[in-house]
């Protein structure tokens, strides 16, 4: 990438989903129509048309039957079912080359080119008549390839935040051991003997710290896996290169570098106060390269 990479020392914790859904209509009708908007596009894969439209509809109909003021009006586009619901994701884009797949940051200057390849990175500005007349300013052009990331120190903010993930987190510390016997990934040789950096146990059931310790796996995209979390997402029209794809792999590595080394505080169920947490990556899965 081409600017040094800042990490945070915590993150702030999710807002809690009773509050989320209280706070997205007064009316808890109007509440129940915007979760079912959500539900229909995300299970049903309603459009965002569809959604609209119904939206409208059901919008007109409460306010012809007074059953809605002016000022109670219901969300009527998708987008805003979204915002109110907290449902957006969290990706940062960021203008990548188009021939060499090197990552910029997210700030750059519109008039960028990619320094190894000389490839602009922003598509021309418009200067079309009607904001010439209007005496608009052009938009912010987008880039001419982009990549949505979410570092793993990032995404794990809505995963802790689940009680029952970081429940099962610690599970393996209850769990009885029979000599001989391997039930469970916790009980190998690899898990048993990992270090910190300190050269201390990374999984140790007598540890007496408050501190959230825990194994990702690293993998691609071509199979499924429970409890997955997306890091970044390629550019079409072509896939990278092995090397190319150094640069999306760089930024991922890097951030568990540091999840390992120097830990993030994260805001959970169990620690509202907050709990130092470490994190130690396990294996690459079906790699390219």
């Amino acid at each position: 990438m081409s600017h040094s990479q800042e990490f945070p020392t915590s993150y702030p914790p999710p807002r809690p989903l009773r509050d989320i859904y209280q706070g997205c209509h007064k009316i808890w009708w109007a509440r129940v129509i915007i979760t079912l908007v959500a539900f229909l596009h995300t299970k049903h894969r309603l459009s965002f048309r569809g959604c609209s439209l119904l939206l409208f509809c059901l919008n007109t109909i409460f306010m012809t039957l007074a059953l809605l003021l002016s000022t109670q009006n219901l969300p009527l586009t998708l987008n805003t079912v979204i915002h109110r619901l907290d449902l957006g994701d969290r990706f940062m884009i960021h203008p990548v080359c188009k021939n060499c797949h090197r990552i910029f940051s997210t700030d750059i200057p519109i008039d960028s080119s990619c320094p190894d390849c000389k490839t602009k990175l922003f598509k021309p500005v418009s200067d079309g008549i009607f904001q010439r007349i209007t005496d608009r300013r052009p938009k912010c052009p987008p880039p001419v390839c982009a990549a949505p990331i979410h570092l793993p120190s990032s995404l794990l903010v809505d995963f802790l935040a689940r009680a029952e993930i970081e429940k099962a987190c610690d599970s393996w510390k209850q769990q009885a051991r029979v000599p001989g016997k391997i039930n469970d990934i916790s009980e190998g040789r690899i898990w048993s003997s990992l270090k910190d950096k300190e050269g201390n146990l990374f999984f140790s059931k007598d540890s007496a710290s408050e501190e959230l310790h825990l194994r990702i796996t690293l993998s691609l995209d071509w199979y499924r896996a429970e409890n997955l979390l997306v890091g970044f997402m390629t550019p079409r029209p072509t896939e990278p290169s092995g090397a190319q794809l150094q640069n999306y792999m760089k930024l991922i590595v890097d951030d568990l570098l540091n999840l390992y080394d120097n830990g993030v505080v994260y805001y959970t169920p169990a620690y509202p106060q907050g709990i130092p947490s470490y994190i130690i990556p396990h294996r690459l899965t079906k790699a390219l390269f």
